[in-house]
Order: C-alpha cells, then structure tokens, then sequence
C-alpha cells in the first residue's frame, strides 16, 4: 500500500462499464515524511474522499477486488489516513 495525498477529481463523460461509476481521483505520492515524490496519477475512489485527504491506495491487480466486475484499475483508494504512528 501507498500513502497518497488527493489532489483533484477527473470528470469522464464515458468510463469502463467495471468502474460502476465511481469516481476517479488524481493522486501525489507521499514519503513517509509526507512529501510527494513522483508524478501525479489516477485511483479509484472506493471510498469517497475529498481534496487534500492523505489516503492509502492499493495497487495493481489488488485495486480491481472488490468492484462489482473486475476492470482495468491500477490504483484505487481504499482508506482515509487520520494520523501515523512512530
């Protein structure tokens, strides 16, 4: 899993049949110092989150469990991080 911080929505008119119409948020990895690395990308919102949330996200094929049919997701958001420990 991988701490993200939510940094904007995508608004698709057409989405693959899988998605179910779930949102689909834009992303920026975080180190564990909080600071984004990396270009930002696209998850699933599974969950329903807000800009500016800190979020785990699931990767690869462990991204596609749990929808309805399984579809072509690399990333989706599976939790709401309210603070880290140690």
């Amino acid at each position: 899993m991988i701490l993200a911080r939510v940094c904007g929505n995508i608004v698709a008119s057409h989405a693959e049949s899988g998605f179910h119409a779930q949102p689909l948020r834009l992303v920026q990895k975080l180190d564990k110092d909080l600071k984004a690395y990396g270009a930002i990308s696209s998850a699933i919102d599974r969950i329903g989150v807000g800009n500016g949330e800190i979020v785990l996200l699931e990767t690869s094929l462990e991204s596609s469990l749990g929808l309805l049919n399984m579809c072509a997701s690399d990333q989706a958001i599976i939790a709401i991080v309210d603070k880290l420990v140690g």
